[in-house]
């Protein structure tokens, strides 16, 4: 149980003497990085299997306790005690280009935060997007059936960029801007890689610090015009939201805000595809079955009351995220001395949580490394035998905020592509995964496509 809060968590230094908790945290410096980088899953079970649910762990600039299962998560995720700091525990990785994100906010400010992004992911603002997107992917997809093959990892995440710069931040794909904010993302994303983390030049890090840098110009530029105008791009919505005060929020959480909702929902929606095509590119069965379900709604593009007519989708695209997680470590450091898992926590230790592990536990998934979407329909429903058994949004108040948004773009492609194509993977197709920094198919997927007679 955790005593109060120590307001002074902050400024303190991470706790690494774990000495009376079992396992180990690697080698020097680098810690289990590397095991990690070539066998995710792997090196998470031989440490479950080995020293339990908790275990000391380290990885490249941090030495902490990993642990698995979804009691666990849940304690973590609900946070009843407000014990565990996302802004901490973030702070050595995702802090270092997002700063005063919303998942790097905790307890009271980050309820604060959440609401103004809130306005931006209602009803209205949905309806909108979806209106926007539709066209939009139909455009991106049109060519598709003439190459023949292509590799759908780059395809995907060309159309999902443009689609991010339209839809969040109201520029078209012909802006110029547009290209650059595409760039310095992708800059900033080899940036958190680097093992350099000082501006020297020739550097990942100092190139991915040039892009943050131009994305606090270009947002901060923009917020005057967009606070007076009458825009329905998300970065409007955030602009022209107010506090109970009736105060605008600051020029640096908007621009914080937006910095990380594009790097996370571009990136996370194109892995969850790629994973979710992999599977269904090895099994026209039920390759079939969607597609049937995308032909009942027999438009062009859908409308948001179409998305509650898409079930069998929502679940197919939850068991890649089941099997291939988006993100594939969730961090979080103790604020007061607590216990978890029956061992003794100190304050401002780093917590590692890693959901693929607790996504394939037996215990509560049957046959799980099969690719399975009836697991989750009547009379199974798996994922009901615990409330985080998987936790592919997150969980708690840190739920993804952008999930239905996230699920809205899933269901648009398919409905579209599937009326469109039958795909089949590649024969030279890899198996092998990539998990960091973004869970994909090594090979980028290779698919090949034939558009369906009409």
């Amino acid at each position: 149980m955790a005593t109060a809060v120590n307001q002074n968590y902050k400024e303190c230094k991470n706790n690494e003497n774990l000495d009376h908790i079992p396992g180990s945290f690697g080698l020097p410096i680098i810690g289990q990085t590397f095991q990690l980088v070539k066998d995710l899953y792997g090196t998470i079970d031989r440490q479950y299997k080995e020293f339990g649910n908790v275990s000391r762990f380290g990885l490249a600039g941090f030495r902490g306790a990993l642990l698995i299962g979804p009691d666990l998560y849940k304690e973590i995720m609900l946070d009843r005690d407000k014990n565990f700091s996302a802004e901490m525990g973030y702070m050595g990785s995702l802090g270092r280009f997002y700063k005063g994100a919303l998942l790097l906010r905790d307890h009271e400010d980050h309820r604060f935060q959440r609401r103004m992004m809130q306005s931006a992911f209602k009803n209205d603002a949905m309806k909108g997007y979806i209106g926007t997107m539709g066209p939009m992917i139909a455009d991106g997809i049109s060519g598709w059936g003439e190459k023949g093959e292509l590799l759908f990892f780059p395809a995907i995440k060309k159309i999902l960029l443009d689609v991010a710069a339209r839809i969040f931040v109201g520029l078209d794909e012909n802006d110029e801007r547009a290209e650059k904010l595409n760039k310095a993302f992708l800059d900033i994303t080899d940036g958190l890689m680097g093992i350099v983390t000082k501006e020297w030049p020739g550097t990942k890090f100092r190139k991915g610090k040039i892009g943050e840098r131009y994305l606090i110009e270009l947002f901060g530029d923009l917020i005057e015009e967009r606070r007076n105008g009458d825009g329905t791009d998300t970065f409007s919505y955030f602009c022209r939201e107010k506090t109970e005060d009736g105060e605008y929020f600051s020029n640096e959480d908007i621009i914080a805000h937006m910095s990380f909702l594009l790097f996370a929902a571009h990136d996370t929606t194109t892995s969850a595809l790629s994973h979710m095509l992999f599977h269904l590119g090895q099994n026209p069965e039920l390759q079939q079955r969607l597609r049937e379900e995308a032909l009942t709604i027999d438009k062009p593009h859908l409308d948001y009351e179409d998305l509650e007519k898409m079930p069998l989708m929502e679940v197919a695209v939850k068991e890649a995220l089941r099997l291939h997680p988006s993100v594939m470590m969730m961090q979080r450091r103790t604020i007061n001395d607590c216990e978890l898992g029956g061992y003794k926590i100190p304050a401002n230790t780093i917590l590692f949580l890693a959901p693929q592990h607790t996504h394939r536990m037996e215990e509560y998934w049957d046959e799980p490394l099969k690719f399975d979407i009836d697991r989750w329909l009547e009379p199974r429903n798996e994922h009901k035998r615990h409330s985080f058994s998987w936790v592919g949004f997150g969980g708690g108040a840190h739920k993804c905020i952008g999930m239905h948004f996230a699920l809205m773009q899933v269901k648009n492609f398919m409905h579209q592509f599937l009326r469109e194509y039958e795909f089949h993977l590649a024969d030279d197709f890899s198996s092998k995964m990539q998990t960091v920094p973004l869970p994909k198919p090594v090979d980028d997927l290779p698919l090949v496509i034939k558009r369906i007679a009409k």
